[in-house]
C-alpha cells in the first residue's frame, strides 16, 4: 500500500487548534497575573456544567418512558374487514 503525503495539507485546519492554544496560554498568564479572576474562571465553568447537566436531564425526561408491569397487556388490531383485497 503507497500512502501519498502532500505538504499543502487539508487548508486552514491546523488553524483552530493553534488558536486554543494561543488562548489557553493567555489565559494561564492572566490567571497567573490576577489570581483573582480564577473565582470568576471556576464560577463560569460551574455555571456552564450546570446548564448542561440540566440541559441533558431535559432532553432524558422526555425520552423516558415508564410502563406499568403488572396491568394487562391490550392488543390494537384492526378489523378484518378494514384490508379488502
Amino acid at each position: 500500500m503507497r500512502f501519498m503525503f502532500s505538504h499543502e495539507g487539508p487548508g486552514h485546519i491546523w488553524l483552530a487548534p493553534m488558536t486554543l492554544g494561543v488562548l489557553l496560554i493567555a489565559l494561564g498568564v492572566l490567571l497567573w497575573a490576577m489570581p483573582r479572576l480564577l473565582e470568576f474562571v471556576v464560577a463560569g465553568i460551574f455555571v456552564l456544567a450546570g446548564c448542561g447537566l440540566i440541559g441533558a436531564g431535559w432532553r432524558m425526561r422526555r425520552q423516558v418512558s415508564y410502563r406499568r408491569m403488572d396491568s394487562p397487556w391490550q392488543i390494537h388490531e384492526p378489523p378484518d374487514d378494514q384490508f379488502h383485497a
